[in-house]
């Protein structure tokens, strides 16, 4: 007896930051808003055969919150403007010293940050996380890696 495994898969890749800086309704920073792709790729025994959907969303670099744009609409927004003039880099700290004990204990002494590489500003962006929070931020933003430092 075999088993067929098929269904499909998300991948999330960070398109980069475009058109003018904005100030986010929600946060109050003002920053290029960031563009990531999601594309659905159907896939049969864990390989991936052709995409079935492309969907972008325009975010906040720095709470994420954002909306879903229609594919045209994101390119023409993305092709308008220029996006070099904005450099964030994200980071994770583990502080060890909040580290619970214990063996039925939940590890979530993570932060993830955010810093300005021109204005050298660093934010908070989320405390008392666990590492999978930070798998899933990373997903869902479309970082490829960030550093984690242990404090």
């Amino acid at each position: 007896m075999a088993v067929i495994v098929y269904g499909t898969h998300v991948f999330t890749k960070l398109a980069g930051y475009f058109g003018p800086k904005e100030e986010c309704p929600f946060c109050q920073k003002t920053y290029q808003k960031g563009y990531v792709k999601n594309t659905i790729w159907a896939h049969l025994e864990y390989i991936p055969l052709f995409p079935v959907k492309i969907k972008y969303f325009k975010m906040c670099p720095v709470c994420g919150r954002g909306v879903e744009l229609k594919n045209k609409e994101a390119k023409a927004e993305m092709s308008s403007g220029d996006g070099c003039c904005q450099e964030l880099q994200p980071y994770a700290k583990h502080i060890t010293a909040n580290k619970p004990s214990g063996l039925m204990s939940k590890d979530n002494s993570y932060q993830f940050w955010i810093k300005d590489a021109l204005s050298g500003e660093e934010m908070l962006v989320a405390s008392e996380l666990t590492r999978k929070d930070l798998k899933q931020i990373k997903k869902a933003r479309g970082y490829k890696k960030f550093p984690l430092t242990t404090i």
